[in-house]
């Protein structure tokens, strides 16, 4: 098993979930530039021996996998062109608050009396504030049973996958965060479902009052 990160309040928040992101976009972009790189081979060798049939090969396949290669690269150099950077921009600054004022952090989450995010997804940093509902769920398919950690937020869902041997871990990081969101409840129920609905619906309607105070 690979040894957890560390994490310390001198470090930048907002510049680790830069690198989580750009982590993301690595591999995907290195596979098409590969690709787009032996189909352009192929097509160099052609033209040099004349064979027509590896340049049509190269012209034809070469596109395809072009595209999303540069669409990778912008991403990787640019990450602030990828989701949810694009359309939370925000949670930079979430996540330099959380780091700074970080006071716990465990296998699956690290946490400050203010914010918490996931380890494995540190691109989604939540207000405790925010948190309704937290619960474990499975998902059966013919391959294999797929867990997962779900958030309910008064925004959002955030849906986590982990390993059965995680499970001890999922269900310390809840008992903790039970203690620091103060309207969360936990546990999977009709009741707990009703619940959030409410919440939502109320959240929302204390938007639209406060966005028309400030249109007067």
């Amino acid at each position: 098993m690979a040894a957890i990160p560390i994490y310390d309040p001198s470090m930048n928040g907002s510049e680790l979930v830069i690198k989580r992101v750009k982590k993301k976009q690595f591999p995907a972009m290195v596979m098409f530039l590969v690709i787009t790189a032996i189909f352009l081979l192929i097509g160099i060798i052609g033209f040099l021996i004349e064979n027509y049939v590896m340049v049509a090969v190269m012209i034809i396949f070469t596109l395809p996998f072009l595209i999303p290669a540069i669409i990778f690269t912008i991403r990787y150099v640019r990450p602030m062109k990828c989701a949810p950077l694009k359309h939370h921009p925000e949670v930079l600054k979430q996540a330099d608050w959380m780091v700074k004022h970080m006071n716990y952090q465990d296998e699956i989450i690290l946490a400050s009396p203010e914010f918490f995010a996931p380890r494995s997804d540190l691109t989604s940093v939540i207000p405790v504030q925010e948190v309704l509902l937290m619960y474990k769920g499975m998902v059966y398919n013919h391959l294999n049973t797929v867990y997962t950690w779900q958030i309910e937020t008064v925004r959002r869902k955030v849906v986590i996958p982990y390993t059965q041997k995680q499970e001890p871990a999922i269900a310390n990081s809840i008992n903790y965060l039970a203690g620091i969101c103060p309207h969360m409840k936990v546990g999977f129920s009709d009741e707990n479902i009703q619940y959030v609905e409410y919440m939502r619906t109320m959240w929302e309607e204390a938007q639209k009052t406060i966005a028309a105070g400030q249109n007067r």
